[in-house]
């Protein structure tokens, strides 16, 4: 009996304190429920705070791109959205999952607590999501801007090749010596004869307004050869620099050589601007300056410090006027047909005239005799068609049979090859009306008057050598 009641004394003392074990227990769970619910809402004013800086950090970026700018930052936006768009995704796809995982609250061990941890946690790794994000657009900001930069370079270095690449080949097509319809031809004077060339030379058709230049120290008739197409400049040095021209006419007076030599010292003066620069082909310069020998205008061309470097072939030439219509005639002191004739030198007389060989030290002769004689030609086709006028003939009629009858003449003395008094001689008869003209003539004196013309032509060749510009208007026979 003592011993069972022991027991039950025992059994009633350990009564009262199981249940003070199990109060103290849900005290301790209910502390940890308050720590982890206060650790839960740490965690979301931590989320939300993090958000609110993110959203701060993007305002601030957005406001610290400059203003021109504009263009370049909407692709850089534009980039950056992309990439924080997929890293959004993927921390909303991190916090979805981590909502969807349910855990059974049979089993032991795992507490709803812990499903709010991982929610928790699904919100803390979509936070750093976010902040990946901004830092993945920062990037794409600094690689759209780096690659604007370096699109930039690339696109200036691009040009630059391109450039080099044409100048390139501007310079090897220009190594050559081109074609007629691809050739650059200037003209240094803008006077008749310049004039009648271009007519000319447009008239063949092979040669195009765009291919003539012209250069003159003056204005007065440049407007001329600006209608017809042709580049003009008031610096001649311009003929052989900025146009390049493979072919090159000097017509000027002998006075504008001359002068560089009373302007020089121990040697001339340039004849241009400055001596004419070198090419790596070949010029042809084709001189129609009387009265100046071709050493003269070589010397007042070319730099003697570099003479050894010109590849120039220089030639005189005179022409007539008739060249305006492409039937002209001229004179070139070599053999049109010869080796040491150019193809294109060739090809551009032949289009305008028709060429003579003639000894460079009787080129100012030819100048008068050729040059000047189809102005006293056509003087005399005036007075034949006015005598014809005289008797009945209308002017137009006498003037178009007198001009045939020149033609007539010209033809058959070239075709005879005969002495023309042995033709004047066919063309009379005994007491005929020929031979009663012709005694009139004589007693006119006509033969000695066109002797003494062609000689007064000569004369003013030389003169112009040494004459200044205001001697120009001198009056003939003053």
């Amino acid at each position: 009996m003592s011993s069972t009641g022991a027991d039950d004394d025992k059994d009633g003392s350990n009564a009262p304190n199981d249940g003070n074990e199990e109060k103290s227990k849900s005290k301790v769970e209910d502390q940890d429920d308050v720590d982890k619910k206060t650790d839960i809402k740490s965690g979301i004013k931590s989320e939300a705070k993090s958000n609110a800086n993110s959203k701060t950090g993007e305002d601030a970026e957005e406001q610290a791109k400059p203003a021109n700018d504009e263009k370049k930052d909407t692709v850089e936006a534009t980039t950056s959205k992309k990439i924080g768009t997929f890293e959004n995704v993927d921390g909303a796809d991190i916090a979805k999952t981590a909502k969807s995982s349910k855990v059974d609250p049979g089993e032991p061990g795992k507490p709803e607590v812990e499903t709010k941890k991982s929610e928790v946690d699904a919100r803390k790794s979509g936070v750093d999501a976010r902040k990946s994000g901004v830092e993945a657009r920062k990037s794409g900001t600094a690689v759209g801007k780096s690659g604007c930069k370096s699109g930039v370079h690339v696109s200036n270095s691009t040009c630059s090749a391109q450039k080099r690449t044409r100048s390139n080949a501007s310079t090897k097509s220009r190594s050559k010596v081109p074609e007629l319809t691809e050739c650059r031809i200037g003209f240094v004077g803008s006077g008749r004869m310049a004039e009648s060339m271009m007519r000319g030379l447009l008239k063949s058709g092979r040669i195009t307004g765009k291919q003539l230049y012209v250069a003159a120290k003056t204005t007065k008739n440049l407007d001329t050869f600006k209608v017809q197409g042709a580049s003009v400049s008031t610096r001649t040095y311009d003929i052989f620099g900025r146009y390049d021209c493979d072919i090159v006419f000097l017509c000027v007076h002998g006075f504008v050589v001359r002068n560089c030599f009373k302007l020089g010292g121990t040697r001339p003066a340039p004849f241009t601007t400055n001596y004419i620069p070198t090419r790596r082909r070949q010029i042809f310069i084709l001189s129609m300056i009387g009265g100046v020998p071709l050493c003269d205008v070589r010397t007042t061309l070319l730099n003697p410090e570099t003479g050894n470097k010109y590849k120039v072939e220089m030639n005189r030439l005179v022409l007539n006027a008739s060249v305006s219509y492409g039937i002209g005639l001229g004179a070139l002191d070599i053999e049109l047909d010869s080796k040491k004739c150019h193809p294109l030198v060739r090809d551009s007389l032949q289009t305008i005239a028709r060429i003579e060989c003639v000894s460079a030290e009787v080129m100012d002769a030819v100048c008068a005799m050729m040059g000047s004689g189809i102005a006293f030609v056509y003087y005399f086709i005036s007075a034949l068609a006015d005598g014809g006028f005289k008797m009945g003939l209308t002017k137009q009629t006498a003037t178009k049979l007198a001009t045939k009858t020149i033609k007539c003449a010209s033809q058959c003395l070239l075709e005879s090859n005969k002495n023309p008094i042995d033709l004047r001689d066919q063309c009379t008869s005994p007491s005929g009306p020929a031979i009663y003209g012709l005694a009139v003539l004589d007693k006119q004196d006509c033969a000695s008057g066109v002797q003494v013309a062609i000689e007064s032509a000569y004369r003013r060749i030389q003169d112009l050598t040494e004459a200044s510009p205001d001697q120009f208007i001198k009056q003939p026979g003053k």
